[in-house]
């Protein structure tokens, strides 16, 4: 997303007011209008970990798989 929605009602952008953890590696994320405060949910898919990345790195390592030391 290049940046925060927009207000239907006033055209205004809206501010980021809260973080929330959801399911599946989701987020929920609730924006504000500054001026009629009509909060705004959009669920947003989290950026994978990089530690998420080294586990293939080291499971697909043979000398580290179990029954081969």
């Amino acid at each position: 997303m290049a940046g925060a929605p927009t207000c239907t009602s006033c055209n205004l952008e809206r501010t980021l007011i809260s973080i929330r953890p959801g399911r599946n590696r989701h987020d929920v994320r609730a924006y504000e209008c500054p001026a009629c405060h009509d909060v705004f949910r959009l669920v947003i898919q989290r950026e994978p970990l990089v530690s998420d990345d080294l586990i293939d790195v080291v499971f697909d390592s043979p000398a580290l798989k179990a029954g081969t030391r």
